[in-house]
């Protein structure tokens, strides 16, 4: 009889369940990590309230943004050991085919399958992964720091990657989740000036970014006036770059709003449903570049890793809360509802 784990899955239902699961045995070329940490990311929020096409078959274990120990080796495996701290980079699979693997760009292969969504994921005692997903961890980075290089590695790959973010620009982030305020930190640490724009709702974390994180310029758009702060700190052009990641369509008009003529838009938020009414003239108008941010390539997984690393970028002040899985609800309460910042679970404690 195979040895059992926990794991908190989607099930058939697409309800939240903690159950049993078979401890996976890696095949040629994975390996099984110990997962010390996995964080509650918005997609799997986004997965439980609304569902996906990036879902695969039901019941899977959620959970993306993980890290942990090796723990066992399948056929072939070189470049890993058993014991290794490891970061879990979120790709089961990719054809290494298509024009977007031959570039690098991974995250978009068109037969790519993800953990925690189409495969097993973090959210469970152990997970298997493919060597080519694992990256070794510093002896000075914690399980706590390495659950959130996921979540810089998505900034990272929007401000640095899919964007050029100078030195001299201003950069506007509306957003102050997990995924903006580190959006916020990848900018800033490129030298750039970072404002990071919330609701009242978000004081508590606009908070600890200005306090703890330097950002900055923090603003709770129900007391403040962000667009005169942002025209007088660009002499009235408007910011360079703005990063949208609250996901709902009067941040997306904010940054129409706000950026540039010829600046650029970077889409991170995920919308859950298609917009009733979006005036797109100021892109015309103004000449605006937009693109949309996808997770991220193995490259931004390596600065962002960097970066916490050698203390450029400091992400202990955002995490809230580490959990047992036995505690999943009160997690995805305090993710949803805003009470937590970055909720992670340890499924080693029981």
């Amino acid at each position: 009889m195979s040895e059992m784990m926990r794991g908190l899955c989607l099930n058939e239902d697409r309800k939240l369940e903690l159950r049993e699961f078979p401890v996976p045995e890696p095949k040629k070329g994975y390996v099984r990590v110990k997962v010390e940490r996995g964080g509650i990311c918005a997609t799997d929020i986004g997965y439980w309230k609304f569902g996906s096409e990036r879902l695969g078959e039901l019941p899977v274990i959620i959970g993306h943004e993980g890290c942990g120990i090796v723990d066992k080796l399948g056929e072939g495996v070189s470049d890993v050991k058993k014991g290794d701290r490891v970061i879990i980079m979120t790709t089961y699979e990719v054809c290494g085919k298509c024009r977007y693997c031959r570039e690098e760009a991974t995250n978009i292969c068109i037969n790519r399958v993800g953990i925690g969504s189409k495969k097993n994921g973090v959210f469970a005692e152990y997970v298997e992964i493919p060597e080519t997903s694992c990256i070794k961890m510093p002896d000075n980075v914690s399980f706590d720091e390495g659950a959130l290089v996921e979540v810089l590695a998505c900034g990272v790959h929007a401000t640095r990657e899919m964007t050029t973010v100078h030195m001299d620009d201003v950069v506007l982030v509306s957003g102050p989740g997990p995924i903006g305020t580190l959006a916020a930190m990848s900018a800033k640490a490129a030298g750039a000036t970072v404002i990071l724009a919330g609701l009242a709702q978000d004081a508590p974390r606009l908070k600890i970014a200005k306090e703890q994180l330097g950002i900055d310029y923090c603003v709770d758009q129900s007391k403040e006036d962000l667009k005169k702060l942002v025209m007088d700190l660009t002499d009235g052009y408007g910011a360079d770059v703005c990063v949208e990641c609250a996901g709902v369509y009067p941040s997306f008009n904010t940054c129409l709003d706000l950026v540039r003529k010829k600046g650029t838009i970077s889409q991170m938020g995920v919308f859950h449903a298609p917009a009733k009414e979006l005036d797109l003239y100021p892109v015309l108008q103004k000449e605006v570049r937009i693109h949309g941010s996808l997770s991220q390539k193995p490259t931004a997984w390596h600065i962002a890793l960097d970066l916490i690393a050698k203390g450029k970028v400091d992400v202990k002040p955002l995490v809230s809360d580490v959990l047992k899985l036995e505690d999943w609800e009160e997690g995805f309460e305090k993710a949803s509802n805003v009470t937590g910042f970055k909720v992670l679970f340890a499924p080693q404690d029981k």
